[in-house]
């Protein structure tokens, strides 16, 4: 039975979320090359579907097509990663500001207990479940702020940036420092100190970068 139109819509998506993810959590590294062929072997899905697939991680950044080789994962430089804090400095910082006043007690509520999460990610020094609820304590901050916009912008913002997390926070002086940053915009937002609130999310994206310009060669 041939496949359709619909069939292969759903087959790219299935395929750009897959391979998408193996980017993200490092199964796939970074400058390596693989075959289209190799990956719809692997993943059990047809050529097409993982071309086109491949062509929209292409467009976000995440690898490289080069014709009659397959694709290359895409190494993340330097100054992608400075833009890239920049830019989530940029959009927290903005989102945070223009949704203060809304936080409420149950919001508190909710970025507690993904710090108790992150604190026993780092007490199993499981640094990739740690990075996927970092994530989700800076997605729910923006969420905060409804901007149909940044929200498109966001996700694929943050993809490349848990790569970068999973880097810097090899370091366990990042990592504990990372766990007090959380801990000070908790704090910030139970004292209602708005200025403290936005300086200490701020200075977390930051630092991020700035711990990686000191311990990694790119």
């Amino acid at each position: 039975m041939s496949e359709t139109k619909n069939d292969y819509s759903s087959l790219t998506r299935q395929a750009y979320i897959q391979i998408k993810d193996q980017i993200v959590s490092g199964y796939l590294k970074q400058g390596q090359v693989i075959s289209i062929s190799a990956m719809a072997k692997q993943l059990g899905i047809s050529r097409t579907p993982i071309t086109y697939a491949c062509q929209k991680l292409e467009h976000d950044k995440f690898l490289t097509i080069v014709p009659k080789q397959g694709v290359i994962i895409n190494t993340v430089t330097i100054t992608d990663a400075k833009e890239i804090y920049e830019l989530r400095a940029a959009i927290e910082s903005y989102s945070a500001s223009r949704s203060y006043n809304n936080l409420s007690s149950a919001d508190i509520d909710y970025l507690e207990e993904s710090f108790e999460k992150q604190l026993k990610a780092v007490e199993k020094n499981d640094i990739h479940t740690f990075m996927v609820e970092d994530n989700q304590f800076h997605k729910y901050i923006l969420s905060k702020y409804e901007n149909s916009q940044f929200s498109s912008v966001i996700n694929t913002l943050y993809d490349r940036a848990f790569l970068l997390g999973l880097q810097s926070c090899q370091n366990p002086a990042r990592l504990n420092q990372c766990i007090q940053e959380h801990r000070d915009i908790i704090d910030a937002l139970k004292e209602d100190n708005r200025g403290k609130f936005l300086e200490s999310l701020e200075k977390n994206i930051l630092n991020g970068y700035t711990s990686l310009t000191t311990s990694y060669t790119f």
